[in-house]
């Protein structure tokens, strides 16, 4: 066998490199705050991540202020796989060939995976802005000042748009009008790239997804009880209504300026609602009847946030089993907070040599109020 078989390869190589792809291919995961924990885990354990911290100016001399909430624990409940068996054929291919033909494709679909998985975190924004039927400017910088209305941090460099087919494709109409964009135009003609503007990073993602409101009846509810600041769960009712409150379905209460998401599916019950999860937790107390009103339509979760609204944790895989019939490496990028093992093995009753990789993630919200659905 040749130096250039894959039988002289260290897995460690390509974990090393699909690292790189994996890097290079993120989308939303490139764009959202990341962390990940040094520690050997495994699926369904949790993992605890710096969170970023926010302070209030005081008069000083002042108290500590508490940095308890510094750290946040995710669950690691995606476990994600790779895996594909080699032809004689295959087992002689260059290490650059293999990583084209073979590893680059497993790590796209490892990317693939977690951002379908994020895409899902929409469902937690109660905001929204309504964008026009035909794409205009307004799109942005009106989605924009619902962050700024919010007091969203807007000088960090951190404010991005995900942008679903329909809007990409408005938007790329619009910046391509050289009456519009100027010399820019050129810039959007060739390369396709919506760029930044306004200060907000505008990129396209094929996994924008579409909000399939619940079947409640009504969209005017009450409070059921009285509930507390800070409480995450509460009941709704009406004097007639019938159907579901589903995740990403969000509502407003009477006297209260947070607007709330609902995060599960529930079923009204003898005209209530029970045990409603929502987030974020309640911003003030809220007194028995005050009303609710509730969105209650289909749209696309186009996004504007900012990168501290949602957060990804990855975490290493056991090495458990290197040299006892497979070769086996885990590696970590401390800059990124990517994490991948790659397992190189031979499975001697059906002579195969396969090729495994995987990563270990969970996925959070962190704050609900620094995004912005821009329903379409």
């Amino acid at each position: 066998m040749s130096t250039n078989t894959l039988g002289y390869y260290d897995p460690l190589f390509y974990a090393q490199e699909g690292l790189i792809i994996l890097e290079k291919a993120l989308g939303r995961s490139a764009r959202v705050h990341r962390g990940y924990d040094r520690e050997t885990q495994q699926k369904g354990s949790s993992t605890a991540i710096s969170r970023p911290s926010t302070f209030t100016a005081q008069d000083a001399p002042s108290t500590d202020q508490n940095l308890d909430t510094g750290m946040v624990q995710i669950p690691l409940n995606y476990w994600k796989e790779v895996k594909f068996s080699l032809t004689d054929k295959e087992l002689s291919l260059s290490r650059e060939n293999f990583i084209a033909d073979h590893i680059a494709p497993a790590i796209y679909a490892l990317s693939d995976d977690i951002d379908q998985k994020l895409a899902l975190l929409a469902n937690d924004i109660p905001w929204y802005y309504d964008i026009a039927s035909t794409t205009e400017y307004k799109d942005l910088t009106r989605a924009k000042k619902v962050l700024r209305d919010n007091k969203v941090p807007f000088n960090d460099g951190k404010l991005v748009y995900c942008c679903g087919s329909d809007l990409e494709a408005g938007f790329l109409e619009l910046f391509a009008n050289a009456a519009f964009a100027g010399s820019s135009s050129q810039a959007v003609q060739l390369a396709g790239s919506m760029g930044i503007r306004s200060g907000v990073e505008l990129f396209a993602n094929n996994n924008v997804n579409s909000h399939v409101k619940g079947t409640c009846s009504t969209g005017t509810l009450a409070v059921n009880g009285a509930f507390a600041k800070g409480v995450s769960i509460i009941n709704l009712d009406a004097a007639t209504v019938t159907g579901t409150l589903v995740a990403g379905d969000s509502f407003a209460i009477a006297g209260d300026s947070q607007r709330y998401a609902v995060t599960g599916t529930f079923t009204a019950a003898a005209n209530a609602f029970a045990a409603v999860s929502i987030t974020p937790p309640l911003a003030q107390a809220v007194a028995d009847n005050a009303v609710v009103t509730v969105r209650l339509d289909n749209h696309v979760q186009n996004l504007v946030y900012h990168k501290n609204a949602f957060a990804l944790a990855m975490a290493p895989l056991s090495e458990a089993g290197n040299d006892l019939g497979a070769k086996i490496a885990t590696v970590v990028d401390e800059k990124s907070g990517l994490v991948m093992r790659c397992r190189i093995f031979y499975t001697g009753d059906s002579s195969k040599v396969s090729v495994a990789v995987d990563v270990l993630y969970g996925i959070k919200t962190l704050d609900p109020n620094l995004a912005c659905v821009c329903a379409g």
